[in-house]
């Protein structure tokens, strides 16, 4: 596959990374968000009672669907995160891992969940990490939920914030109204299928899409999450674009060459290969050997 950088957008010390990937995948599917809002995909708690780790995913449609790691589902009876992107195949029903990110609610505002925010890439950061210390530590699987929780309920202490339910979108809602108005006008790159986000010196997140189109639904969602929580004044050192463009290609350059491991745990269609390093976890989710999503992020 040829990889290039077409397109950088600096904010604080955020940089964001328009990346091509091609060739785009051949294998059909889209994003799940706009089915949800349509009733084409409905989302429900595993049990009437619920299970904070599962839900259950009905896809009433004849296409493919994809839900990545990055989207935050609200309603029900708490708000949750998807735990690693899962690929759904037509008219069938799927049983998904999640993680909660409202700690303090357990009852319905409604029997379906909707759409929600995008979570940061330091919250996907934590999942993928603690996911990863799983598979090396069999038995320690509430670890994921827990550490969590501790991240939400950390950034809430840092932004002095609080709400009654502890509720991530809260979390997201606040930084979006305190920093909206200062974002860079940033747009989906035409030719464009992945992002990724560099600062600090370093990758913190990519993710690459089978298809432009895919990739369209989810930039918006990515790049806000992003800049919503960029550090930004007169004393923070910006992102270079030409060691943004190097850090995100040596990534995936390194990346490629590392065994993968299929992940056995995975249940819907496709295949989820992982694939980490010291200081980088990749995921992978593929279909007949093209890729769907893949997610990367620093370990370090």
């Amino acid at each position: 596959m040829k990889t290039i950088v077409n397109k950088f957008t600096g904010f604080g010390n955020i940089g964001l990374a328009q990346i091509s990937c091609r060739p785009e995948t051949t294998f059909m599917f889209k994003a799940g968000g706009p089915e949800m809002k349509s009733g084409g995909l409905v989302i429900t708690e595993a049990t009437e009672n619920g299970t904070v780790g599962k839900l259950t995913a009905v896809n009433n449609t004849d296409s493919f669907l994809l839900l990545t790691d990055s989207d935050v589902l609200t309603g029900a009876k708490q708000n949750r995160i998807i735990n690693k992107s899962v690929l759904l195949a037509p008219f069938s029903k799927t049983s998904i891992d999640v993680s909660c990110v409202e700690r303090l609610r357990w009852q319905y505002t409604g029997k379906t969940f909707s759409s929600g925010t995008s979570a940061d890439h330091n919250l996907r950061k934590t999942k993928a990490a603690s996911m990863s210390a799983i598979r090396k530590t069999p038995g320690e699987s509430y670890m994921t939920q827990s550490n969590v929780w501790s991240h939400i309920n950390m950034s809430f202490s840092e932004e002095k914030l609080f709400t009654v339910t502890e509720s991530y979108n809260d979390l997201a809602a606040h930084h979006m109204r305190s920093r909206e108005s200062e974002f860079p006008v940033c747009e989906a790159e035409a030719g464009c299928n992945g992002i990724a986000v560099v600062s600090e010196g370093k990758v913190q997140c990519i993710d690459l899409f089978g298809t432009e189109d895919v990739y369209r639904y989810y930039f918006p969602l990515l790049r806000d999450s992003a800049f919503r929580i960029a550090a930004t004044g007169k004393n923070i050192q910006p992102v270079d674009m030409h060691e943004a463009n190097f850090r995100v290609l040596d990534a995936l350059d390194r990346l490629e060459p590392v065994e993968r491991t299929a992940d056995k745990s995975y249940n819907a269609s496709g295949i989820m290969n992982i694939a980490e390093m010291d200081d980088l976890i990749g995921f992978e989710l593929m279909s007949g050997g093209e890729l769907i999503h893949k997610a990367v992020f620093t370990n370090k």
